[in-house]
Parts: C-alpha cells; sequence; structure tokens
C-alpha cells in the first residue's frame, strides 16, 4: 500500500511539473504578420518601411520606422552612408526597465518568436531563422543571441536577426536587430 502512494505521489509530481515547464513562445499571428513585412521589406533596404529622419551622425541616418513589432516601445531604421556600404539595419527596443527577470523573459520570449517565425515570400517554401540562444548572466552586461535566415535567395545570405540583452545606466534593455551580417570570413563589419 505505501508502495502504491509513493507511486501515485510520484506520478502526481511529475505531472504537475512537467505542466510548469515553460514552452517556447510561439508567434502571435500579429507578431507574424508584422515580422513578415519587415523581413521582406529588407529586399528593398527597409526603403517602403522607412519614415521621417530622426538623427544621424557622421556615416549613418536614423530614420522611424513606419512598421513596429507588436510591444515594442520604438523601431528604427539605420542607414550607413559610406562609399562601400549603402545597407541598412532594422532595429527595435521591445524592452527597457530595472527588473533582469523581467528583461530576462522578454529576451527569451521574442528569442523564440523570431526562431519559430516562418517567413512566406522569399523561397518557394517556407523560410526560417537558425541558431541557439546564448545564456544570459546578470552579472555580464550584455548578451547576443544571433539567428541566421535559412533562405535560398542571395539577397538574404546572412542575414541575422540579433536578441540584445544589454545593462546600461537607466538599467536592463532588449533589441531586435535586423540586418546583412558578413560571413565570419569576410571580416567583423556590416556589409
Amino acid at each position: 500500500m505505501k508502495k502504491l502512494r509513493l507511486l501515485i505521489l510520484f506520478s502526481l509530481v511529475a505531472f504537475f511539473c512537467n505542466a510548469q515547464l515553460i514552452q517556447p513562445a510561439k508567434p502571435t499571428e500579429t507578431f507574424s504578420k508584422t515580422f513578415s513585412i519587415i523581413v521582406l521589406d529588407y529586399k528593398n533596404n527597409f526603403i517602403n518601411i522607412q519614415q521621417k529622419e530622426l538623427a544621424g551622425s557622421v556615416g549613418n541616418n536614423i530614420f522611424n520606422s513606419s512598421i513596429c513589432l507588436p510591444g515594442a516601445s520604438h523601431c528604427t531604421i539605420t542607414r550607413y552612408n559610406s562609399l562601400q556600404d549603402k545597407s541598412a539595419s532594422w532595429q527595435a527596443t521591445l524592452f527597457a526597465g530595472e527588473s533582469y527577470e523581467e528583461a530576462l523573459k522578454a529576451y527569451k520570449n521574442i528569442f523564440s518568436q523570431v526562431k519559430h517565425s516562418s517567413i512566406m515570400g522569399i523561397d518557394k517554401k517556407a523560410a526560417g531563422f537558425e541558431g541557439e540562444m546564448e545564456k544570459p548572466d546578470e552579472n555580464i552586461r550584455f548578451t547576443v543571441s544571433a539567428l541566421r535566415l535559412n533562405a535560398a535567395d542571395s539577397q538574404y545570405k546572412n542575414f541575422t536577426a540579433d536578441i540584445e540583452l544589454t545593462n546600461n545606466l537607466e538599467g536592463w534593455e532588449v533589441h531586435l536587430n535586423l540586418y546583412r551580417k558578413k560571413a565570419d570570413t569576410e571580416g567583423n563589419s556590416i556589409e
């Protein structure tokens, strides 16, 4: 009888513990549609979703993006003006606050949503992002997880989604950056 109770107790604990495991966040329909519009406009160097200029510095100009992901506080497009680099990148701030735990949750959530997104309209079949999450450490001020788009279209070669968890004077922030990253054999700068 005692063994039966232990077996039942163990089974219940195993069942409820399994139910408590965090499941990866699947992209919502709104996230998927919005994210796809942004990724597809990369082919046009994000020109179709560019709005008014905000600021700039030597070598680049920053513009508002007309398309912003759900929950993002702001989204921008950065245009590079060098002779060798006429590319653009798209950025979103998805969390800003003092709580590391909330920032970590946002970081993991956006990573999961991007990784599980299917982008239609690049190839004949859906394209998706591949990569592994870098494990953040509260004692390290900066963590980046890079996901590469797996697409046959050469315009999307090395198209990357960086999810960043950063700590600055104001607290923690989570960003999503979309851009073309040079292959490791090409050097470290954006092409």
